[in-house]
C-alpha cells in the first residue's frame, strides 16, 4: 500500500508538470514518455560474432568428413585462432554452417568480426549483440509499472472496433471475425521474454514453446524446455553504466494476450487471435538478448533444425518480433530472416520506439513485415520510428489528456509484480501499454487469422494482402499545426501525419484484409532450372510454370536472387516469363520467382541451385636434366600447367621444398613466372626437389614437386711421359696438358709429387705446371703422381711409374801373358787363336774361290 501511494504522488506530480508544459504549447506527451530502442550492447565477457561459413570451404568440408562432428553444428574457433592469432573459443551452433564465436576483450564484436569476415572460409561475420524489447514508455505519467487493480480505460479495447470519427485508427477486427475467430491449426511465435502460463485468461491457449536466453553473465540460465517469463528487472547500472533500474515488463505475456487471449470467456479482454495457438519462444531476459539466441529461436519456431535442440513439435505460421534494436539490418539477421520466410513463415516485427527516427532491426530486414505505430485519430504517434521499410501502421496507443489515466492505452494481459511474479492482471489507463510493441500484435495476429481463412497464403502474399486492404491514412486538414511526416533523420519526429513513404501502406483494416484473403486462391507458380548443379562461369536458364484461378490470368513475373547475390546475377530481364542468370563464384543461391494474377493476388516460389569450382589446376613440371653435374644450372617450366574452364592459370610460385645437403641448389631467376633457373653447388651431391604451386582465377592451388640429382663431376687428370724406362743418369719428361675439366669448367692447378721412389730420383723442373722433369741418380723404380684442380674447386689425380736401369759395362783390357795357372791367360790365348783361324780360313775360302773363277 504504501509503494502504490508514493507511485500515485509521483504520478500526481508528473501530471501537473506535464499539464503546464502543454498550457505553454509543448507537444503531446506521448513522443518522451517511451522507453526508446536501446543501442547494440557488446557483452561485458568479451567480443561475441556469429559466423556462417562457406559450403564449400575448407572448413566445411572437414567438418562433413566427421558425421558425428557435423551433426553437431560447426565449432571451429580453434581453426580460426590459429589462422587469425586470436584467443576465440566456441559459442553455440545456430545451424549446421552458423555458430557463435567468443573473443576476449582486447577486441570489441565489431572488430572481430570484420577480422574474421575476411577469412577466405567465412561467408560472414556479424557481431552478436543484445537486443531489447520495446517495451511500455517509462515516463512516470506513464509507466508500465504494475498497478495492484485492473483498470479499463473508459474507451475499452477501442483499437479492435470498427474505426469512426474518434477511432479512425481501429483496426476493424469484428468484421474478420465475421469470417474466421481462427484455427487451432495456425501457431504464431511470440518471439519475446516468455510468457506467464498461470495468466487465466491465456489458459489453454500456449503451446510449450521454448527458452533461448543464453547463460551470459547478466541473466539467463541457458536454453532450455521453459519459456516461462520469470521477470527481467534489472538494477541500477546492471546492464551498463549509467543504465538506470527497471522493473520486470512481463513483456512476453502482454504481446500474447493481444495475439490470442481467451475470447467469450466472461473474464479480461478479448484478443485478435480468437481461436490461434500462441507459442512463447523466450529470447529476451534482463539487460535484453543477443541475436544468435533471436536468430536460433526464429529458425527453431519456423520448424528449421538448430544443433543440440529437439525439433519443434509445433512450427509457426507467423512470429511476432516486438523487439529490435537501432543500426542496419545484420547480414546474420537477413540470412536468417530468408530462411524462415523460405519455410512459408510470415514474421511481423516491430518498427521501434525511436521517435521517428529509422526502423529498427530486424524490422529494417528485407522480407519481414514491418509495423509503426499510430494514435487512435490516425497520425504516427510520437514514439513510434518511420521510414520506407514500414509496411502498415497499427494502433500503438495514446493517452491526448495531460491529466488523469490514460485515455487510448492499448489493455492487454500482464503481471503486478515488480519483479518477480505477483498477480496475473491487465494494463489500464494506470498502467499503459503503449509502444510498436503493441501495433505489431495486432497485425501479426491479422495474419493468423488469414492463414486460418487461406492456409496457402505465402509470406509475400499475407504482406500484399495488408498492405493493399489498408485504408487510408487521414490527410492533413487545412492550417493544422501537425506536420506531414518526413524521411527519418537524425532528428526526431513528433506526431505526424502519415505517408505512403513514411508510414507504410495504410492503416490496417483486419475485416478487408480476411476479406481479400479469402476471395480466391491465388495463383500457383513453380519453377524449372536448366540444372541444380553446375560450375562457376556457366550460365543457369530458369523458366516458369503458373496458372492463375478459373477466370483470371498471370499479368506479371518478378525474378529476383535471395541469397547468393554475390556469386550469380541475372543477365537477362526480370519481369518475363523466364530468366538467366550468370555464375561468377562459388556456393549456392537462391532465385525467387513473383507471380502476380488479375486480381492482383500474388504468389511466390523459389529454387536453390549450387555452384561447384572447376577441377583444381594440373601442374606440369619439365626440367632441363633429371641428373645433373654439381654446379650445372637446371631451368625447369611449368607452362604446360593448365586449369579447368572456365578458369586459367593466374599465378606460378616455384619452391624449393628440401635438399640432401645445405645449398645444394638455389633460385637464379625469378620464382613467379612459368619457368625458373636453379644453380646447383659446385662440388655438391644429392637431390634436391623443386615444387610449383599454380593458382587458378577462382584462387584454387593446386601442387606438383620434381627431384633432380646432383652427381659431383670431377676434372679427368692426364700423364705423358718420355719414357718409362731409362738408364740410371738420365731424366724423364712428364706433360699433364692433356688434362680435362668438366664442361663449363677450367683446370686452375696443377701439382707434381713423388708417391714412391723418392730416393732414386728427383725433380728437376717445378711441380705447379702442366709440365715437369725428374732426374734419375739410382736404379729400381719410381711413381711420380699430378694432382690437378678446376675452376669448381674439384680436384683429380694421375700417377706415373718409371723403371731406371743400370748403364751397360764396358770390355775390360789384357792384363798379361798366357798362363796355365790362369784361367784370364788362357781365355786369352783362346782368343787369339780362334781370330787368327778365323783369319786363314777367310783367305783360303776367297783363294779357293778365286782358282775355281
Amino acid at each position: 500500500m504504501l509503494r502504490e501511494i508514493a507511485r500515485l504522488s509521483r504520478l500526481s506530480a508528473t501530471v501537473l508538470l506535464v499539464a503546464a508544459a502543454q498550457v505553454a504549447g509543448a507537444a503531446p506527451a506521448e513522443r518522451s514518455v517511451h522507453r526508446a530502442s536501446v543501442p547494440a550492447q557488446e557483452d561485458p565477457a568479451g567480443a561475441r560474432v556469429i559466423v556462417k561459413f562457406k559450403a564449400l570451404g575448407d572448413l566445411m568440408r572437414a567438418q562433413r568428413a566427421d558425421p558425428v562432428a557435423f551433426a553437431q553444428g560447426p565449432r571451429m574457433a580453434t581453426a580460426l585462432a590459429q589462422r587469425h592469432g586470436l584467443a576465440l573459443s566456441d559459442g553455440r551452433a545456430l545451424s549446421e554452417r552458423t555458430q557463435v564465436v567468443h573473443g576476449d576483450k582486447t577486441l570489441t564484436s565489431a572488430a572481430l568480426a570484420q577480422q574474421l569476415a575476411a577469412d577466405p572460409d567465412v561467408e560472414y561475420a556479424t557481431p552478436d549483440y543484445r537486443r531489447h524489447l520495446l517495451a511500455a514508455p517509462n515516463d512516470p505519467l506513464y509507466p508500465t509499472q504494475p498497478s495492484g487493480s485492473a483498470v479499463t480505460p473508459a474507451a475499452g479495447q477501442w483499437y479492435l472496433r470498427a474505426p469512426d470519427a474518434t477511432f479512425v485508427s481501429a483496426i476493424n477486427v469484428e468484421a474478420a471475425w465475421a469470417i474466421t475467430t481462427g484455427s487451432s491449426s495456425i501457431v504464431i511465435a511470440d518471439i519475446d521474454t516468455g510468457v506467464r502460463f498461470d495468466h487465466p485468461d491465456l489458459a489453454g491457449k500456449l503451446l510449450p514453446g521454448r527458452n533461448f536466453v543464453s547463460t551470459n553473465g547478466v541473466s539467463g540460465q541457458g536454453w532450455s524446455a521453459d519459456a516461462s517469463d520469470p521477470g527481467d528487472f534489472t538494477t541500477a547500472g546492471q546492464c551498463g553504466s549509467g543504465q538506470p533500474a527497471e522493473p520486470s515488463s512481463w513483456h512476453g505475456t502482454q504481446t500474447a494476450g493481444i495475439l490470442g487471449a481467451q475470447t467469450n470467456n466472461g473474464i479480461g479482454m478479448a484478443s485478435v487471435g480468437h481461436d490461434v495457438m500462441v507459442m512463447p519462444v523466450r529470447v529476451l531476459a534482463a539487460c535484453g538478448g543477443f541475436d544468435s539466441d533471436i536468430q536460433a529461436a526464429m529458425l527453431w519456431a519456423a520448424g528449421i533444425a538448430v544443433p543440440g535442440v529437439p525439433a519443434n513439435p509445433h512450427p509457426a505460421a507467423v512470429m511476432n518480433m516486438s523487439l529490435g534494436g537501432s543500426g542496419a539490418c545484420p547480414q546474420s539477421f537477413s540470412d536468417v530472416v530468408n530462411q524462415v520466410i523460405a519455410q512459408g513463415v510470415s514474421i511481423v516485427a516491430a518498427a521501434g520506439n525511436d521517435e521517428g527516427l529509422a526502423v529498427s532491426a530486424p524490422a529494417n530486414c528485407p522480407g519481414v513485415i514491418a509495423v509503426a505505430a499510430v494514435r487512435n485519430v490516425g497520425t504516427k504517434v510520437g514514439f513510434s520510428s518511420l521510414g520506407p521499410e514500414v509496411a502498415l501502421s497499427a494502433p500503438g496507443g495514446n493517452c491526448v489528456n495531460s491529466s488523469g489515466t490514460c485515455l487510448y492505452p492499448i489493455l492487454t494481459s500482464t503481471n503486478s509484480g515488480t519483479t518477480t511474479p505477483a498477480t496475473n492482471t491487465y494494463s489500464d489507463g494506470s498502467n499503459p501499454s503503449l509502444g510498436t510493441s503493441f501495433s505489431t500484435p495486432l497485425v501479426t495476429g491479422t495474419v493468423a487469422l488469414m492463414l486460418s481463412a487461406n492456409p496457402t497464403l505465402t509470406p509475400a502474399q499475407a504482406k500484399m494482402l495488408l498492405q493493399s486492404s489498408a485504408r487510408a491514412f487521414p490527410a492533413q486538414p487545412m492550417g493544422s499545426a501537425v506536420p506531414i511526416c518526413q524521411a527519418p533523420s537524425s532528428t526526431v519526429q513528433d506526431e505526424c501525419f502519415c505517408t505512403q513513404s513514411t508510414c507504410g501502406a495504410g492503416l490496417l483494416d483486419a475485416g478487408a484484409a480476411l476479406a481479400a484473403a479469402t476471395q480466391g486462391a491465388a495463383p500457383a507458380v513453380s519453377v524449372n532450372a536448366s540444372a541444380s548443379t553446375v560450375t562457376v562461369g556457366t550460365n543457369v536458364n530458369f523458366s516458369s510454370n503458373a496458372t492463375a484461378p478459373s477466370g483470371l490470368s498471370i499479368t506479371a513475373f518478378q525474378w529476383s536472387i535471395t541469397s547468393g547475390g554475390s556469386i550469380a546475377a541475372f543477365t537477362s530481364a526480370t519481369n518475363t516469363a523466364s530468366a538467366t542468370v550468370a555464375t561468377r563464384g562459388a556456393g549456392s543461391f537462391t532465385v525467387a520467382l513473383e507471380v502476380t494474377d488479375s486480381a492482383g493476388l500474388s504468389a511466390t516460389t523459389s529454387t536453390t541451385v549450387t555452384v561447384n569450382l572447376p577441377a583444381a589446376p594440373t601442374v606440369r613440371i619439365v626440367p632441363s636434366a633429371n641428373v645433373v653435374g654439381a654446379g650445372a644450372t637446371v631451368t625447369v617450366d611449368g607452362s604446360g600447367s593448365t586449369a579447368a574452364s572456365p578458369a586459367a592459370v593466374a599465378s606460378y610460385a616455384w619452391s624449393i621444398t628440401s635438399t640432401s645437403m645445405p645449398g645444394l641448389a638455389q633460385f637464379t631467376s625469378a620464382t613467379n613466372a612459368a619457368t625458373a633457373t636453379i644453380a646447383t653447388a659446385a662440388g655438391g651431391s644429392g637431390t634436391f626437389t623443386v615444387q610449383l604451386a599454380v593458382t587458378d582465377t577462382f584462387g584454387q592451388v593446386a601442387r606438383s614437386s620434381q627431384t633432380i640429382s646432383v652427381t659431383a663431376l670431377a676434372p679427368v687428370a692426364s700423364i705423358s711421359a718420355s719414357a718409362t724406362t731409362i738408364t740410371v743418369g738420365n731424366s724423364v719428361n712428364f706433360d699433364a696438358s692433356g688434362s680435362t675439366a668438366p664442361s663449363g669448367r677450367t683446370i686452375a692447378s696443377y701439382q707434381w709429387s713423388f708417391t714412391s721412389g723418392s730416393t732414386i730420383a728427383a725433380f728437376s723442373g717445378g711441380t705447379t705446371g702442366a709440365t715437369t722433369s725428374v732426374m734419375t741418380r739410382a736404379t729400381g723404380t719410381f711413381t711420380v703422381m699430378l694432382t690437378v684442380t678446376d675452376s669448381a674447386g674439384v680436384t683429380a689425380t694421375r700417377t706415373a711409374s718409371v723403371t731406371v736401369n743400370a748403364a751397360p759395362a764396358a770390355a775390360p783390357a789384357p792384363t798379361g801373358s798366357m798362363s796355365s795357372g790362369g784361367g784370364g791367360a788362357v781365355d786369352a790365348i783362346w782368343v787369339v787363336a780362334i781370330a787368327v783361324l778365323a783369319l786363314f780360313l777367310g783367305g783360303r775360302r776367297r783363294a779357293w774361290r778365286r782358282v775355281d773363277e
